[in-house]
């Protein structure tokens, strides 16, 4: 697994700061920190990870970040 951190990613949610690891063999994804750009600066939003209702968000996120790091 690899660290990886993103400083600003697009997705469908929204604009996402995220950090995590990652097996580029395997694509498998683990998200450990998420914050989302809000009208006063950036916006912990890691408690997503732990709340079912935010399952499509976390999701949407996931699938970005795997599309940012694969185009590296």
């Amino acid at each position: 697994m690899e660290a990886f951190s993103i400083p600003r990613l697009d997705t469908e949610v929204g604009l996402i700061r995220t950090e995590g690891v990652w097996d580029p063999l395997t694509a498998e994804m683990q998200i450990t920190e998420l914050a989302m750009m809000g009208t006063d600066g950036w916006v912990d939003v890691t408690f997503w990870l732990s709340e079912q209702e935010h399952e499509g968000r976390v999701a949407a996120v996931v699938s970005a970040a795997k599309h940012y790091l694969a185009g590296q």
